[in-house]
């Protein structure tokens, strides 16, 4: 999995590209790590991002809840339609807003 960060301001636009599973959601959580802190909005691409297992989907609702404690916004962007088949069967497009 390859994770690239861009931040400009209090907005961190984050891209994952490959499978978000069991071995790969450490280093993602790894690479959040203190990079919520000072933003406000952050927006995960997901263009390239094929799969994601329940430990990629805790990393995703960790950021999501640390955005929520201080009302920023979390947004999945260019999900394709395996990955928000697990997101709508899973609840998170109840909460977490997909684009």
């Amino acid at each position: 999995m390859k994770v690239t960060k861009e931040k400009q301001g209090e907005v961190l636009t984050v891209t994952i590209e490959g499978t978000l599973d069991i071995n790969t959601a450490p280093q993602l959580k790894e690479e959040l790590e203190g990079e919520l802190d000072d933003v406000m909005e952050a927006y995960f691409d997901m263009e390239k991002c094929d799969y994601t297992s329940s430990a990629g989907l805790r990393v995703l609702l960790g950021a999501y809840q640390v955005l929520d404690e201080k009302e920023g916004r979390m947004v999945l962007k260019n999900v394709s339609n395996s990955f928000m088949e697990i997101l709508e069967m899973t609840g998170f497009t109840d909460f977490i807003e997909v684009e």
